[in-house]
């Protein structure tokens, strides 16, 4: 009986050992999909990126030329964009309910702030966000039948290095530019969260961080330097810039 247990185990741990393989070997891709079809629809735009690249032995992943797009009836040619971002995967909860991710780094992420009318892209991209969460929250109460998706837990979520560049229809593109303070996330999920509901709070904090008095002031100040530099003239660049902030 002992020597069968013993067989047993052994093959359930081969086995486990086998299917850790089989994703982690897929894994690439996988990532690379579930971003491109999923991402869309908790944001309300495009979302992309090119390539993961991901460590078996360390958990460690690349995400390259990540791309956050514009809502509808916005211009400029991206919300954000980012060449590279670390990741560091807790490989072994791929195959738990809930996905760990032990830290996100984003350095030197190019953003665009759009201000339309009376709201921007950020606001609109984050209304968008926690929408969906709700929405996913509401369903997941309704349909308890229903067999639960995958939830996610990212431990550290870091930006830094980044640079945010205004933009309204009126004024030339890169008339104001501002450093945007570092972001560091503790737990974004508690204990495990749709990743509708993290990506919202990831958002909501990125978007606190764009409207901070000392990115406002900064973009006022650079707009002060091109009212300086402005030519004069009917409805000259002097004449757009005024008011943006007030």
């Amino acid at each position: 009986m002992k020597k069968t247990l013993l067989i047993t185990a052994g093959v359930l741990a081969a086995a486990l050992l086998l299917a850790v393989a089989v994703v982690v070997t897929r894994l690439d891709s996988i990532i690379t999909k579930a971003i491109n079809t999923y991402g869309p629809g908790i944001t309300g735009t495009e979302i992309r990126i090119d390539d993961v690249r991901v460590s078996f032995l360390s958990g460690e992943a690349t995400v390259k030329n990540f791309l956050l797009g514009n809502p509808k009836g916005y211009r400029s040619a991206h919300a954000a964009m980012v060449a590279s971002i670390s990741v560091d995967l807790e490989i072994g909860s791929l195959l738990q309910d809930t996905i760990v991710v032990k830290r996100i780094e984003v350095v030197q992420p190019d953003i665009i702030y759009e201000k339309r009318g009376g709201t921007d892209n950020f606001k609109t991209i984050s209304r968008n966000a926690e929408q969906k969460a709700k929405e996913t929250g509401l369903a997941g109460g309704q349909n308890g039948r229903e067999k639960p998706g995958k939830k996610l837990l990212i431990r550290e979520f870091i930006l830094k290095g980044g640079r945010v560049t205004l933009h309204t229809p009126d004024l030339p593109s890169g008339t104001a530019n501002a450093a945007i303070p570092d972001m560091y996330l503790c737990n974004v999920g508690g204990d495990g969260a749709e990743p509708s509901v993290v990506f919202s709070r990831i958002l909501a904090a990125l978007y606190d961080r764009l409207t901070m008095p000392i990115v406002v002031d900064s973009l006022n100040r650079s707009l002060l330097e091109a009212r300086k530099t402005a030519e004069k003239g009917t409805r000259s660049l002097t004449d757009r810039i005024k008011g943006i902030f007030r």
